[in-house]
């Protein structure tokens, strides 16, 4: 995680392939999906420091991280945990806070990505599901507790399997004495995922928020907003929704696909002002292949 190349995109679309994958070989996966409350602000400065040394980092690196982290008070205090949210160095000293993780077994995957994990396993039976996650929820609680990072309660489960496959549903897991809900589908890493890896989900959670933000390109149909400033509008504010994570969703079902087309349309006659009569095909047309500074889709 945090390297180079690397982004929540790419996370997400090599954790859809595994999961499509197992279809055509008729098992099961289970995906756990752990949140850390308050990533940043959990880790343990001390701790830290002891771990760069560990690695065999040069003393004034480590020094010099020590300043960093140091100088930082609250309430006239020494800050004794967290490190800068937004700071530069930051997302790279919690991967070396983390570094050590327990490894999972032949059977688990671990997926991480920040504060936000995806524990997952595979076989053809669910209670065997069960019997390969236990083991390392232990090893990880345990790990967790020593490195004073906490989970917080809205972790959830998932089966993913195809279509028509019916069985019954394991006892939970549990993490901290919590059980761990079973659920049709959740949220990881601002992607939608469900049972049988349809996008649908995603999809429409896309265009409800799309839908929400269209209100803000209304005023530019009724100002003198130029045609170049109105497709940057739209660039800046819905592009960006529609285009998060298009690795992960992209070989959804056409049908899906096209009502994010549908919308996007939409939106662009209401940020260039489109009259009536211009259709939408001649819209997208006009817009991507006219301005140098677009792309199509």
């Amino acid at each position: 995680m945090f390297g180079t190349r690397h982004s929540s995109s790419l996370k997400l679309a090599r954790l859809v392939e595994i999961i499509t994958r197992i279809f055509s070989e008729k098992k099961l996966k289970v995906a756990v999906f752990l949140d850390v409350a308050k990533a940043f602000d959990t880790i343990w400065i001390d701790g830290l420091l002891y771990k760069l040394t560990l690695l065999k980092f040069p003393p004034y690196i480590v020094y010099t991280i020590t300043l960093y982290l140091r100088s930082r008070t609250s309430f006239r205090r020494g800050m004794r945990a967290g490190v800068a949210q937004g700071g530069l160095i930051s997302p790279v000293l919690f991967s070396l806070y983390v570094s050590n993780m327990p490894s999972p077994s032949h059977h688990v995957k671990l997926a991480l990505y920040a504060d936000d994990t995806a524990i997952t396993a595979t076989s053809r039976k669910p209670t065997l599901l069960v019997s390969y996650l236990e083991p390392f929820l232990n090893e990880l609680q345990r790990w967790l507790s020593e490195r004073r990072i906490t989970i917080v309660s809205k972790n959830t489960a998932l089966i993913f399997m195809r279509a028509g496959r019916r069985f019954i549903e394991p006892l939970p897991v549990t993490i901290f004495g919590e059980p761990i809900e079973w659920v049709d589908r959740t949220r990881y890493l601002g992607v939608t995922l469900d049972t049988r890896v349809t996008r649908s989900p995603h999809i429409d959670q896309v265009r409800k928020r799309t839908a929400q933000r269209m209100g803000m390109l209304a005023p530019s149909s009724i100002s003198d907003l130029s045609f170049s400033n109105g497709v940057l509008l739209h660039k800046q504010l819905i592009r960006p929704m529609m285009d998060y994570a298009c690795p992960a969703w992209r070989a959804a079902a056409r049908s899906h696909v096209r009502r994010l087309q549908v919308l996007q349309t939409q939106c662009l006659r209401l940020a260039i002002s489109a009259l009536w009569y211009v259709t939408g095909r001649y819209t997208r047309t006009w817009v991507f292949h006219c301005l140098p500074t677009t792309s199509e889709p």
